[in-house]
């Protein structure tokens, strides 16, 4: 303890803060244990606002608990998290309101709760001038409404309230982060919800995800985000929400289709994405048209992700013909999981090997259809040897897991390990694998 006791005022200021930050949700508490210590560490805990700017809503918390951890953190901008998924509506309501009388120095705000819709629509303050993160994640699975009539009857799907998130009359002028998933935007609130989104310019990370589940929209202009540098779309049912943000700086793009096929068509993206460098397309493997066209829509792509569990779609070959009709001079980097042909992953290869670093592919069965008949591996393993002997770029397969960090089920591709076309600890190996060649 002399030791510690020895330390300068501000690195152990510094520690205690980093310690209380460790032990979240429970920092609060933690900050009161660490004070026991001795009268040096409780003045040092209590003296450093910057250990009492995180608030965590939880199932026992006590609204009037907030008062002095809001007095000892000064004038610093806090942190709300409401992430707790027992904490029943009604006590959530209650904490949030007892902290909404300091919603002027909110700087971030984290909802993953069942009740995430209802706590946005009534408990969120709609002026928080200082907030740049806001992210809010409904952990209930709800009914979509193109399913309505198949699973009315069931309880355990429930819709989302029916309450107005006022999109029109929210503003967080210091915004930088929005994340919103599985937070429905209906119909009738699509024009106020673009409307905020165009208030809110100098968003630089953007994130809708199984937000719009209805026919398509086509809005009435392109809201124009100049400062966005990561934008992510995903589980939207129709093209047409490509056409309703234009990022002009954008870095990173993300992109997933829904299952739903007959809206994923051509449109005219135009220019909105051309400066992303960074892209992931996922599910594209049964939209041969959709994938076309946004692959076209970013010619100064570097990295590319193309990420799709649907090996047995009737268009699961597209991807690699794409690839080499469209032109991306700048690639560099290639991550694919679903090939069906590993000839045609070599032809593309080739078409992009004077820019190409990288290579890595996720695969079931290195080109061959699960449970398929055919027992002519040869030009598949030598179009891998092919790729494992390239010097200008890097050739990585992993078998053990796919694009979305999942495990494999099966793997039946033994030949390859025997081949050691790829390390035996990268392809997961497993005892007693039933051999089916």
């Amino acid at each position: 303890m002399s030791h510690a006791q020895c330390l300068p005022p501000e690195l152990l200021s510094y520690v205690l803060k980093l310690a209380c930050i460790a032990e979240a949700p429970a920092q609060a508490q933690a900050a009161h244990i660490l004070g026991r210590v001795s009268k040096l560490w409780r003045e040092t805990v209590f003296s450093n606002p910057a250990i009492w700017t995180t608030f965590y809503i939880s199932k026992t918390g006590d609204p009037r608990s907030f008062d002095v951890p809001l007095l000892r953190s000064g004038v610093l901008p806090v942190d709300v998290r409401v992430v707790d998924e027992a904490t029943k509506l009604k006590a959530a309501r209650a904490q949030l309101e007892a902290l909404a009388r300091h919603s002027a120095r909110w700087k971030s705000v984290e909802i993953s709760h069942p009740d995430a819709f209802d706590l946005l629509g009534k408990a969120i303050p709609l002026n928080l001038p200082k907030l740049q993160s806001f992210v809010v994640k409904s952990t209930c699975q709800r009914l979509s409404p193109s399913l309505v009539y198949l699973y009315s009857g069931f309880p355990e799907y429930p819709f989302a309230p029916d309450i107005d998130l006022e999109w029109k009359s929210r503003l967080y002028p210091s915004l930088r982060q929005l994340d919103l998933c599985d937070i429905e935007v209906r119909p009738s609130e699509i024009e106020d919800f673009l409307g905020f989104l165009q208030a809110h310019d100098g968003l630089e990370k953007l994130a809708l995800r199984s937000i719009w589940e209805f026919n398509p929209y086509t809005p009435p202009h392109t809201v124009v985000l100049p400062k966005l540098k990561d934008l992510e779309l995903r589980g939207f049912p129709s093209s047409e929400v490509l056409r309703w943000i234009d990022a002009p700086n954008l870095q990173n793009f993300v992109v997933e289709k829904s299952s739903q096929l007959r809206y994923w068509t051509t449109v005219d993206i135009k220019s909105n994405y051309a400066t992303a460098n960074d892209v992931t397309l996922i599910q594209f493997s049964t939209a041969p048209d959709a994938l076309r066209n946004v692959l076209s829509a970013v010619p100064l792509a570097s990295h590319l992700k193309l990420a799709s569990t649907d090996l047995r779609a009737r268009y699961s070959f597209c991807a690699e013909s794409i690839l080499t009709e469209n032109e991306l001079p700048l690639l560099a980097s290639l991550h694919i999981q679903g090939i069906a042909s590993m000839p045609r992953l070599k032809a593309v290869v080739e078409t992009y090997q004077k820019t190409l670093r990288s290579v890595k592919i996720h695969c079931l069965d290195l080109g061959l259809p699960e449970g398929s008949f055919i027992k002519d591996y040869s030009e598949r393993d030598e179009t891998l040897a092919w790729m494992k002997d390239q010097t200008t770029f890097k050739f990585d397969i992993d078998h053990s897991a796919d694009a979305f960090g999942g495990r494999y089920q099966c793997h039946e591709d033994q030949k390859c390990r025997k081949k050691m076309l790829c390390p035996v600890e990268r392809c997961g190996t497993r005892p007693h694998v039933t051999e089916v060649f």
